[in-house]
């Protein structure tokens, strides 16, 4: 299936909203959250549940009441069908169902011949699915669901859907097997033997497979080719927690975070622009939402109940409806092949670091890895953040990962749209990639970049580019060179003047200073009107490295 579909699951998870006209103040809101973390015949999930339950506590903190919370082996189908009939039973038109679903994904070829474009069945995978006897029962197929769609829309109900799981993606860049093992929501594949699930209507009959829905929005949480990862996310107490990138960040969006004219009303094109590129940055650009339709912009899609803005916690956390923001976690940092000499210079390093970092012994609770005999820091998501990184570099490529994950942070509320072309995978030496920006406010943007090692490189604007202003696309291209590893390039914009923060960083350039860099984006954001800003990774290898 495809975004142009519109109506249907998307091949690596979605949010899909059906409108039934703009929701009402005296519209309810109604859920059905559902996650999978515990499975019989696949590997299990770390934090599937845990977003089912972000989702749910959100709705709940908005003032809504009608809600179901479904986990693992609650999660049957004739269970989850039951709960689905039953909140359409009791919806009146205008109602917003909202039904969210984590856990693993899958694909089989399609059950009625020519139902889907690329000849396979997008499935959604229970605790107890098994490939043969009764277990063939736990799955949801795509036209299935499609037809819940279908259903609600007859009753005048609008349908808020979201899909974290994968189906068929693949990684857009190889893991790097020093890091920590990382948690995908995809099942491998799988041949279904005497299948004992029988569909009434069948999957892809008509009526579905052919429909195509002009009142249904269409998120998905990633592209066909792309596998989508559990991230790791603060929690109130700052200590980090597995969930999956979509269900983190639409929960945040109904708690307000998403809601930039503070309004209380969440429109479309506040949605796709906190969701897009919100994933991105949580995931270093791992998975890229794919979005459809682009219309309708100032379309309400979700009223925020009685949760003023700004009141919830931005940490996503198990209890993240706090006022108190989440505490600064210690940076956890594993080392591999250290005699116990180094090792010792490590902690003494580490000690004297400006962040607080904790010199772990496991690698899977770690989120940088550094390879002593290789020189190399990796980082969680299993990229080389920084090669040739000996002891006495590891205090600028910790600030540096520090840095980017501060800035993410600044930039969630006021996402700028920042890509590196032609894609988001391994750039080789003396390769040119284009740095392009999309939604540029004032005259014009700063450009700099974070080198692995911590080293800032101002990039725009430098004192010998004349002036320019107006246009809200920008775009440059550069040639990869070393230091190779995790670069990343960080744009910001406003309508006031941005002319100190260029200053500013103009003197950072050339220096290990990537926290001071940092510390003066926020500075800037705190007095900018109109600010937006974004982080995005490029990440290089020497041009033959085995990789």
């Amino acid at each position: 299936m495809t975004g142009a579909a519109g109506a249907r699951l998307a091949a690596a998870g979605a949010l899909v909203v059906a409108l039934a006209g703009a929701p009402s103040e005296a519209a309810t809101v109604r859920g059905l959250a559902i996650g999978v973390d515990e499975y019989a015949s696949l590997s299990d999930l770390e934090g599937a549940v845990a977003d089912a339950r972000d989702i749910h506590a959100a709705l709940a903190e908005a003032g809504f009441e009608d809600l179901t919370l479904l986990e693992n082996g609650e999660a049957t189908r004739a269970r989850i069908g039951a709960e689905w009939r039953s909140l359409l039973v009791r919806a009146e038109p205008g109602d917003t169902l909202v039904l969210s679903y984590a856990g693993h994904g899958g694909q089989e070829p399609e059950r009625v011949a020519g139902s889907e474009a690329d000849g396979r069945d997008e499935v959604l995978l229970l605790g107890g699915f098994a490939e043969s006897g009764p277990g063939t029962r736990e799955r949801l197929f795509d036209d299935e669901i499609n037809l819940w769609l279908l259903e609600a829309g007859k009753r005048g109900a609008r349908v808020i859907f979201v899909a974290d799981s994968c189906h068929s993606g693949t990684l857009t860049r190889t893991l790097d097997p020093r890091a920590p093992a990382r948690v995908f929501r995809n099942a491998p594949p799988y041949t279904i033997d005497d299948d004992m699930l029988a569909l009434d209507p069948p999957a892809g009959a008509p009526d579905a497979a052919g429909a195509e829905h002009p009142h249904v929005d269409f998120l998905a949480a990633a592209q066909e080719h792309q596998s989508v990862p559990e991230i790791a996310v603060p929690d109130e107490k700052g200590i980090r927690r597995p969930r999956g990138a979509l269900s983190w960040l639409f929960a945040r969006a109904v708690r307000g975070e998403a809601d930039s004219d503070g309004d209380g009303v969440l429109r479309r094109a506040e949605l796709w622009r906190f969701i897009r590129e919100n994933v991105r940055m949580a995931s270093d650009a791992r998975q890229t939402p794919n979005l459809t339709p682009n219309r309708g912009e100032d379309e309400p899609v979700l009223r925020l109940g009685s949760t003023p803005k700004g009141e919830a916690a931005a940490s996503g956390g198990e209890a993240s409806g706090g006022d108190a923001p989440a505490p600064d976690p210690a940076v956890r940092l594993a080392v591999l092949g250290a005699d116990a000499e180094t090792l010792a210079a490590v902690r003494e390093e580490a000690r004297r670091m400006p962040e607080r970092v904790e010199v772990v012994a496991r690698r899977d609770s770690a989120d940088l890895v550094w390879d002593a005999r290789r020189r190399e820091l990796v980082t969680r998501m299993g990229d080389v953040a920084a090669r040739g990184a000996g002891l006495g570099d590891l205090a600028g490529a910790v600030g540096k990962w520090r840095a980017a994950r501060d800035i993410a942070a600044l930039s969630a509320r006021g996402p700028m749209r920042l890509r590196i072309l032609p894609h988001d995978g391994l750039h080789r030496e003396g390769s040119r990639v284009t740095v392009r920006l999309e939604g540029v406010r004032g005259a014009r943007p700063t450009l700099f970049d974070l080198s692995g090692n911590g080293v800032v490189h101002f990039l725009y604007p430098l004192p010998e580019d004349p002036p320019a202003g107006g246009s809200t696309e920008w775009a440059w291209e550069f040639e990869v060179t070393a230091p190779f590893g995790a670069d990343h390039l960080v744009a910001a914009s406003a309508e006031s003047s941005l002319d100190s923060l260029n200053a500013a960083l103009a003197r950072l350039d050339g220096r290990p200073a990537a926290r001071e860099a940092a510390r003066l984006l926020a500075g800037a954001a705190a007095g900018a009107s109109g600010w937006s800003s974004g982080i995005q990774g490029l990440f290089t290898a020497p041009a033959e490295d085995g990789q």
